[in-house]
């Protein structure tokens, strides 16, 4: 799709087909269209991608990825591990198309080991998100606890199993993939764990610092960026080149991809068709159990937000799940669909822009997520049945 017409243009049309199609006025479409163009968090997550563009690419022409990735080498003996490091890392920063934070790390790590960009693609994707049922900062765990008027501990505790089910899906279904065949350079000879960790702290600053300003400091991550992209610029002593970065940071087809996708969220959230889906359920009488991982899965398909999947799904779910006395082994099994539909959702930012970024087929990406997204579907519905004592 993406070689005959750019994806940004398609999710245009489709948006605009899909407002006529339920029934909203022409001149509201057009308005919705031009508001979400350039509404607040649109140009929020546009300056964020350009800014992270932007930072990436000033460590690679500085040479301080390679160093990086050396360094993580160093201290990280295990090749896989040394791979998803960065991915990690940033997964610890719940910030729109933050899959990009790890990119060029990787991108760096997986060109020499000569994986493919769907690879690249995936590892970057996949472990930048173990963290999405465990991690107390997430969105979508703060606002489930607070819908479910539980701590978050305790939601962190009924969904920990569904995070070790994530580890050992992206182990299993993507780095059993990866075999590394290239040679060892010098750098790379007993180089010692402390020194290779105290390189890495050396050349690896600008992400570190970035984790510190947005998670301890609470400094907004657009203004924490352009704080490190200025003095990553000027550190690297690469200002001269800062016309060729920009032009090479401002990618259209980016952007329009990441503004498309929201105007269509504002399409979709304008029409009112979302709280009609739960009626359905109820009508054909579908199982509760089936309907607490369903409606939050398509949520997630259509949002390609958890905060989106837990602040539409969860409210409507509250009868099953319990409002006084909440039953948190149901509260994991929507929250996993949820996850679910969210992993797999073609709106998904930080699917859209590691695609984008490794210049990888998206349906093939798309393939490799499945059976990781089932392995987890399964794992709750499993947890559900021995807690429970069945299927309802």
């Amino acid at each position: 799709m993406e070689r005959k017409i750019n994806l940004g243009i398609f999710v245009l049309i489709a948006s605009f087909i899909i407002g006529i199609l339920l029934g909203i006025p022409f001149y509201e479409v057009l308005r919705i269209f031009a508001m979400g163009a350039v509404d607040h968090t649109t140009l929020k997550i546009v300056a964020i991608v350009i800014l992270i563009e932007l930072m990436g690419n000033a460590l690679a022409k500085s040479g301080s990825l390679g160093k990086i990735n050396s360094s993580i080498e160093m201290f990280i003996k295990n090749r896989h591990i040394s791979l998803i490091f960065p991915s990690l890392l940033m997964g610890l920063l719940p910030v729109p198309a933050g899959a990009m934070l790890s990119a060029p790390l990787v991108e760096e790590s997986g060109s020499k080991m000569n994986l493919s960009p769907e690879i690249k693609t995936f590892l970057n994707y996949w472990f930048r998100h173990i963290f999405e049922f465990v991690w107390p900062i997430y969105p979508g765990i703060i606002l489930a606890a607070a819908i479910l008027n539980v701590s978050i501990y305790r939601v962190i505790m009924a969904q920990f199993p569904l995070a070790l089910t994530s580890v050992a899906t992206g182990i299993l279904f993507g780095l059993t993939r990866v075999s590394y065949k290239g040679k060892v350079t010098k750098i790379e000879k007993n180089p010692g764990a402390i020194r290779g960790f105290f390189v890495f702290l050396t050349y690896a600053w600008p992400v570190l610092a970035i984790v510190i300003l947005v998670l301890v400091v609470r400094i907004d991550i657009v203004l924490s960026l352009l704080i490190i992209v200025v003095c990553v610029i000027f550190a690297t002593k690469i200002v001269r080149k800062l016309p060729f970065l920009m032009k090479e940071s401002l990618s259209w087809r980016t952007i329009l991809l990441v503004v498309s996708v929201l105007i269509f969220k504002k399409i979709l959230e304008s029409s009112g068709a979302l709280p009609l889906i739960p009626q359905l359920f109820s009508h054909f009488r579908i199982p509760p159990t089936i309907t607490l991982f369903t409606i939050p899965f398509f949520v997630g398909i259509i949002s390609g937000l958890s905060m989106g999947v837990v602040g539409i799904a969860f409210p409507i779910l509250l009868p099953i799940i319990g409002v006084k006395n909440p039953d948190l082994t149901y509260a994991m099994l929507a929250y996993a669909g949820g996850v679910s539909g969210y992993l797999l959702s073609p709106l998904h930012l930080c699917l859209i822009v590691s695609c984008a970024y490794f210049k990888a087929d998206f349906i093939k990406v798309w393939r490799m997520l499945i059976l990781p997204v089932i392995c987890i579907g399964l794992a709750a519905f499993v947890i559900v049945l021995f807690k429970k004592g069945g299927i309802i």
